[in-house]
């Protein structure tokens, strides 16, 4: 069973990367990005998309457990 502080801390990271998320997305929106701009911020959305994806994973596992 994981810790309230383990919990506030995997909350806190998924947070972050849920800001970090929709910091790339609007910086897609930005007029006149040259083509390696996108490229770069759309490798950074996919990471920050697959993080989502893993921190989800794991605090999915957790609030099984706690329950």
């Amino acid at each position: 069973m994981a810790s309230k502080r383990m919990m506030a801390v995997m909350f806190d990271e998924l947070e972050q990367e849920c800001l970090n998320t929709v910091r790339y997305i609007e910086a897609l929106k930005v007029d006149r990005l040259t083509k390696n701009q996108k490229e770069d911020i759309l490798g950074e959305l996919s990471v920050a998309i697959t993080h989502l994806r893993i921190q989800t994973e794991q605090l999915d596992r957790q609030m099984d457990n706690a329950i």
